[in-house]
């Protein structure tokens, strides 16, 4: 099984709780069906995003394309002000459990706290903490290849615009 974890594409500055995408980060979403199509990037069989907006326009443009559905799914929601450190971190263990029981490809779109806690939590056969990967623009994933709760990093690849 495949899981890829997706950075939300570029978000508009406004001072709004809940910002879509920026004109960038729109391209940026269209990037990401351009190499679905052109297959640098495996097709996905399910998509699940962050209840924020910049999240769930950063998987529309392949959710149309393929006819998936975004599935909405809380638990990918960047760490909430009324959260305490242990409550997100059993929160993003717990869907990272999830996607390890999941067959097929499953691409997940989220915030970077959110990835910094997975990165530390994931067991994986690459030091997922070293420098190289703590650095994630916005549309930035990391293609994983899971087997009995290894993940083993494919790629950690830019939808650069």
């Amino acid at each position: 099984m495949r899981a890829l974890i997706f950075r939300h594409a570029e978000k508009d500055n406004l001072a709004a709780l809940d910002p879509v995408l920026s004109l960038r980060g729109q391209k940026q979403a269209a990037q990401i069906l351009h190499m679905v199509q052109n297959n640098l990037l495996p097709k996905p069989q399910r998509l699940f995003a962050s209840p924020k907006a910049r999240a769930q326009q950063t998987f529309t443009p392949l959710a149309k394309s393929l006819s998936l559905e975004i599935l909405t799914v809380p638990e990918l929601n960047e760490r909430q002000a009324s959260e305490s450190g242990e409550q997100f971190e059993r929160r993003v263990k717990q869907f990272l459990l999830k996607i390890e029981a999941l067959p097929g490809t499953n691409y997940c779109v989220t915030h970077l706290d959110w990835i910094e806690e997975a990165l530390i939590k994931i067991q994986s056969d690459t030091d997922l903490l070293e420098s190289q990967y703590q650095q994630w623009a916005p549309a930035q994933s990391m293609e994983f290849e899971i087997h009995d709760g290894l993940w083993s990093l494919v790629k950690f690849r830019s939808a650069a615009i």
